[in-house]
């Protein structure tokens, strides 16, 4: 029952279980990654990432500037128009509109010169958007109505791509919609994967869906998009809000290579900015102004400030075309990694001595989330080549830990049980101290027959006349008197911090020393013989029966360890100075209500005793005689009947006599 290889069981069994638990969640995270700590783990993967922008896409800003230079918002018509007749020269390779053109103009000639603006470009495309309240259906979202362009726009345009942005509910947007649908089952793409469809010339018309994987075929290479249940692609944020940036918007060349190239839309329609800002690049244009409209949102990399939509475009798209995607599903090998520390440090835990278990177990895990976020830094730094970033994955290890913690703790508590319920079982049959020496090695294993020398005080009590006693009472009267004298005697030992051995019939053993070491064994023996015999003598005037004990005590060495066969053994001392104190309490020694020391045992009382010099007495074992003391006083403590003598010697005098 307290077998250590018993209880190491048990914990090999609670961790194995934690381990199929592990598993178990492991493989059910791999199906999403929208959960709470997972997206707490995303944020920081991202924010900690280390990847440049590049010069393939640039956002002309509806800014604070422009809208004072038309004088309100919503801008006029002739704007946009403006802006895309200044645009036509510079070569973009296409221009994305993040604004919404769902309501005619005024002035019906403002949308023909829009129109034919559009359609001179040749490669503009216009922002619709689905409203209400979506359905999920096979990886795509289905609204009730969808807000297209007015359609002398929509004709004009190269096409046309949805806006939806779809926050997390924590309000953060992490991923975007490739793909919705309208009520009559037309399909539309996102506008960033549109733009970078068209900027790598790829034809969105073979795009194919197997499982959890988009692929769009590309002259310039395929893009592999991993998705989600929703149909939706996580965003690489590769460049923080624009408004973080510590240079003005209007700031060119634009030369941080940690932000997207933001120009201001008036700049663009007065010609001041360089010419390689548009040439070649997917072109963003959207409100970068929250006087014009409120299009913001905190995003993991915003630093406290929020992303208006079309830098989330703008990110979007450089994920598609630099192929670069945070991993929301784990490989086999990242999974197969997890298994193993999750695996290792559950075996750390019940294996191990706790405390070492519990270090090892975090130095596995550290090492793995050291590992995973190299991992992830030398994948945004393309140092391992082009293709999706896997976040590192401590999320799916977290969960294993919060176990570990609360197995450890259960485990510990169990421990704590079952080890108190057994101190006190053993303790209806040997004393606390004993009980924690035969757990302590049993833990340790060392747990065997076999002992150590000790120097300890031994006591032995033994009842007077207890044959004449015995004679006059019933047995079950008899052995009820026994255990009450026992009884009260136990609680003075435990009060002198002593340790009961063993009951032997009438006679009491009683250590010092062994197995727990006090201070002044000696002392504490005699204190508590004469405090025994004071309990003794009042429950005998209280009316109790005619009982009295002899006490004899000797000091010295001795062999304490565990005595008899390995099926059955018992905690005890042997050796000639225990034979010496249990001979002291033969009847013609150790009268009634009288407590006899040897010699050693005097030696080591100090000088505030009183004693009877009893001479030297023979002991059966002992060639030479044994010299004997009659203690009655120790400090406070005295014997209740102290004997009288012609010539008692006290203190210095007694201890002077013996030696």
């Amino acid at each position: 029952m307290f077998s250590k290889r018993h209880t190491r069981q048990r914990l090999v069994v609670a961790g194995l279980t934690l381990v199929a638990l592990a598993v178990g969640a492991l493989l059910l995270s791999r199906e999403a990654f929208d959960t709470t700590l997972q997206s707490v783990v995303y944020d920081k993967a991202i924010e900690i990432g280390n990847a440049t922008v590049r010069n393939q896409v640039t956002i002309v800003a509806l800014d604070d500037d422009t809208v004072r230079q038309y004088g309100h918002y919503p801008l006029p018509h002739q704007a946009y128009t403006d802006l895309l007749r200044a645009l036509r020269p510079l070569s973009a390779s296409v221009i994305a509109f993040d604004v919404a053109f769902y309501e005619p103009a005024m002035n019906p000639e403002e949308d023909r010169a829009l129109a034919a603006a559009i359609h001179d470009a040749g490669n503009v495309l216009l922002a619709m958007q689905g409203s209400g309240l979506a359905t999920i259906g096979d990886h795509i979202e289905r609204y009730p109505t969808v807000q297209l362009p007015v359609p002398i726009l929509q004709d004009a345009a190269a096409g046309v791509a949805a806006v939806n942005i779809h926050p997390d509910p924590d309000g953060r947007v992490r991923y975007t919609q490739l793909l919705i649908e309208g009520p009559d089952g037309t399909a539309y793409y996102s506008l960033p994967l549109v733009t970078a469809a068209r900027k790598v010339r790829a034809e969105l018309g073979r795009a194919v869906r197997a499982g959890d994987i988009f692929t769009v075929p590309a002259p310039l290479g395929d893009r592999v998009i991993p998705i989600d249940r929703r149909g939706g692609m996580s965003v690489y944020y590769a460049a923080p809000p624009a408004q973080t940036n510590p240079e003005p918007v209007a700031s060119y060349p634009c030369k941080d290579k940690n932000y997207f190239c933001v120009v201001s839309m008036k700049d663009v329609i007065n010609g001041t900015i360089p010419h390689d800002l548009i040439t070649g690049r997917a072109v963003f244009i959207g409100a970068l102004s929250l006087s014009a409209v409120p299009d913001s949102y905190p995003v993991p990399n915003s630093g406290g400030e929020k992303m208006f939509g079309v830098e989330i475009w703008a990110n979007a798209a450089q994920s598609i075309l630099t192929n670069r995607y945070p991993v929301l599903k784990q490989s086999n090998v990242a999974t197969l990694a997890q298994l193993v520390v999750v695996t290792l440090a559950g075996l750390l835990l019940v294996l191990r001595w706790r405390l070492y278990g519990f270090i090892g177990a975090l130095a596995l895990l550290v090492a793995y989330v050291t590992g995973a976020y190299v991992l992830f830094t030398l994948q945004t730094q393309e140092i391992l080549g082009a293709g999706p970033v896997e976040v590192p994955s401590i999320a799916y290890v977290i969960p294993a830990v919060f176990w570990w913690i609360i197995l450890l703790g259960y485990l510990l508590a169990e421990e704590q049980i079952t080890v108190a319920r057994t101190r006190s079982t053993f303790g209806r049959f040997v004393t606390p101290s004993v009980a924690r020496t035969i757990i302590d090695r049993e833990e340790a294993g060392k747990l065997e027959l076999g002992g150590e020398e000790k120097r300890v005080t031994v006591l032995f009590g033994d009842i007077r006349g207890f044959t004449t006693i015995s004679e006059g009472l019933a047995p079950g009267i008899l052995l009820g008197h026994l255990n009450h004298y026992f009884d009260g005697m136990v609680d003075i030992v435990n009060r002198y911090e002593g340790t009961v051995n063993k009951f032997n019939g009438d006679n009491i053993m009683v250590l010092w020393g062994a197995p727990l070491e006090v201070k002044d064994p000696a002392r504490k023996a005699v204190e508590c013989a004469l405090e025994m015999q004071r309990w003794i003598v009042s429950e005998r005037e209280k009316g109790g029966p005619d009982v009295s004990f002899g006490f004899g005590i000797n000091t010295g060495p001795v062999v304490a360890g565990f005595l008899g066969a390995n099926g059955r053994m018992e905690y005890t001392v042997i050796g000639d100075s225990a034979n010496v104190a249990s001979r002291l309490t033969a009847a013609d020694i150790a009268r009634r209500d009288q407590v006899v020391v040897s010699g050693d045992t005097l030696g080591e009382l100090g000088e505030d005793v009183e004693a009877i010099d009893l001479g030297a007495v023979p002991v059966k074992g002992r060639a030479e005689p044994v010299p004997c003391w009659q203690i009655n006083r120790l400090g406070q403590v005295a014997t209740p009947k102290p004997a009288s003598a012609p010539d008692v010697p006290i203190g210095r005098a007694a201890i002077a006599g013996y030696r």
